[in-house]
């Protein structure tokens, strides 16, 4: 039998003294060791209640997204100091530990309490709306998910009626007394802290339609009005009218081929702009493309689109100078800017001369500074190209569904060419057939260019529309998309009647919820001259071709590719222009 060797018991490698002293040390001090529990209960309770705390006496209260970024900061670097001591006083894994239980147990009763709170406790919680919606303004990027933000929320009014609380601190409503309560003279509602306007300003100076204060915005006003009196307007229509040659001129080149129609409505507005506004040709109507201004400036409100309005990230983006675009926009609008101050003969009667007259003058009333005046040409920029450029792309592709209005239109207009001018249109002569400002409105019904208007902030005493009241401090609005689509104020809303401007006793059943250019102190200051540049264009239109869908042309993508940006911006439309037969008046292009 082999022989087999055995161990004493006293050489067992897990019985002698040495290794129980190792074992003893590993389970007292472990390689990764982590901290008592009984050590986490304290500081953890603490923070729970600093997160308490940080709502109900910080977050709670008043309108905090322009502070974003500071926030954020605030609570980084408390996390970082937090961690670094922890890691000195405990080890690193330990340190981590702590530290992370520690932030946990505060963003934990943090937003508890917050979501609690709007779900129970805050004031609109007798609002219907969806229930993410009453939790998180998130909600808005998901609306804006596919850039249809008014086609999304035109469908909650259909689920939940007038009034939807469309975000925790947020009211949309439908209502004549709510256009009244939010945006009359005498109304008390404010733009401060009430969103968007909030974020939208040139290095701290707000545009005519961003100022937050009434006291800043009628002086300001004022000198925007100049811009826009008769005498001003008379100086302007010349330079409309060659712009509408130019894009006759445009079609004629074509012969026939396809035309995107939304293309060249915002092409036309934009080159107009480019005349009225600074003295300036871009000529992109001759290119057929956008130019890079104008690429920008759809690429600027694309970023709001897309975020559904939701200001903090905008505001952190603006504090740290992010986006490219955004500032190359900025940059070129500067440059535009100072290219016509710098200019000699400044009498040119453009916009901007109101602007420089004011802010060179020795007691200027609004433009006390350079950032107010680049500011304020941004929007002349903006508001004389995207309004305009949607009214006209709803146009071409209504009349192109609707050819009998085409030739009915036709039929009123040459009675007034040449009536004052030879050879030409003038607005005050179109203004006198309610056919066409009756196919106008009708298109700014159906598609309002300012598809969810501004919010405004409630008064501290809140306000009562319709019976219902809406406590103070509380973001609303009247989007007039949805609005203007509702049948409680228009019979057949969703189709297109421009004879309900004609006999409104039939299809209009409130004309207060028309509300296109908005109501008042902030309506709309370039109305007059918005309204003339699309008479214009259509008259010359209409005189010299006719225009159909190009073929393979179904007409859904203007609706399907539209883009909820602030300002409605239409999907494309092909269409096929003829010149009127020979004694129909046709145009005959000029050089």
């Amino acid at each position: 039998m082999p022989h087999c060797h055995v161990l004493p018991e006293s050489s067992n490698l897990f019985s002698s003294p040495q290794t129980a002293m190792i074992m003893d040390h590993l389970v007292q001090r472990p390689l990764f060791p982590t901290p008592d529990k009984l050590d986490l209960v304290i500081p953890c309770l603490l923070a729970s209640a600093t997160g308490f705390l940080s709502h109900t006496l910080y977050f709670i209260r008043g309108f905090h997204d322009t502070s974003a970024l500071r926030i954020f900061l605030v609570h980084f670097t408390t996390f970082l100091c937090l961690t670094a001591y922890s890691i000195t006083q405990l080890g690193v894994f330990p340190g981590l530990i702590t530290s992370t239980a520690i932030a946990l147990s505060y963003l934990t009763t943090l937003f508890t309490s917050i979501i609690t709170y709007r779900l129970f406790f805050h004031p609109l919680r007798h609002i219907p709306g969806p229930f993410l919606a009453k939790i998180t303004k998130l909600y808005g990027p998901y609306t804006a998910r596919n850039g249809q933000m008014h086609l999304e929320q035109t469908k909650l009014f259909k689920k939940y009626g007038n009034f939807v609380r469309i975000a925790p601190n947020e009211v949309f409503m439908l209502s004549v007394e709510g256009i009244q309560k939010i945006h009359a003279r005498d109304s008390r509602c404010r733009k401060l802290n009430a969103g968007i306007y909030d974020v939208i300003h040139f290095k701290g100076a707000h545009n005519l339609n961003s100022v937050l204060s009434r006291e800043e915005h009628g002086p300001r006003r004022k000198i925007w009005e100049r811009a826009f009196t008769t005498k001003a307007l008379a100086i302007h229509e010349p330079k409309t009218r060659e712009i509408c040659h130019r894009w006759l001129n445009k079609i004629a080149s074509l012969n026939g081929q396809p035309i995107n129609t939304s293309l060249f409505s915002l092409l036309i507005p934009f080159d107009h702009m480019g005349k009225v506004g600074f003295s300036y040709e871009f000529r992109s109507i001759e290119a057929g493309e956008e130019n890079r201004m104008l690429h920008l400036l759809e690429s600027l409100f694309g970023q709001f689109g897309r975020t559904g309005e939701l200001c903090w990230p905008l505001s952190i983006a603006k504090d740290l100078n992010l986006g490219k675009e955004s500032a190359e926009f900025d940059r070129l609008t500067m440059e535009m800017a100072d290219r016509r101050a710098a200019e000699e003969d400044s009498n040119k009667g453009d916009i901007l001369q109101h602007f420089l007259d004011d802010m060179r003058s020795e007691k200027p009333i609004a433009f006390f500074n350079k950032n107010i005046f680049y500011s304020d040409s941004a929007l002349v920029l903006i508001g004389a190209t995207d309004t305009i450029g949607v009214v006209l792309s709803y146009l071409f592709y209504h009349l192109a569904r609707h050819r009998v209005y085409q030739d009915l239109l036709h039929s009123h207009i040459k009675k007034v060419y040449g009536e004052t001018i030879p050879e030409e249109f003038t607005d005050r002569d179109l203004s006198k057939i309610p056919l066409l400002d009756a196919l106008i409105n009708e298109t700014m019904r159906l598609d309002n260019p300012v598809a969810n208007n501004g919010p405004r902030l409630t008064p501290p005493k809140g306000i009562t529309v319709d019976g219902i009241h809406i406590p103070g401090g509380v973001a609303v609005r009247v989007p007039g998309y949805a609005l203007h689509r509702s049948e409680e104020f228009y019979l057949a809303p969703e189709e297109f009647k421009p004879e309900r401007w004609l006999d409104q006793a039939k299809f209009v059943k409130d004309r207060e919820a028309f509300i296109p250019w908005l109501v008042g102190p902030n309506n709309c200051v370039g109305k007059r001259m918005g309204m003339a540049v699309v008479r214009l264009v259509l008259a010359y239109t209409v005189y010299s071709y006719t225009w159909n869908s190009a073929p393979g042309e179904d007409g859904k993508r203007i609706y399907l590719e539209s883009k909820d940006n602030l300002i409605l911006k239409a999907g494309a439309f092909n269409a096929v222009f003829t010149p009127r037969e020979p004694g129909g008046l046709s145009y005959v292009p000029r050089q």
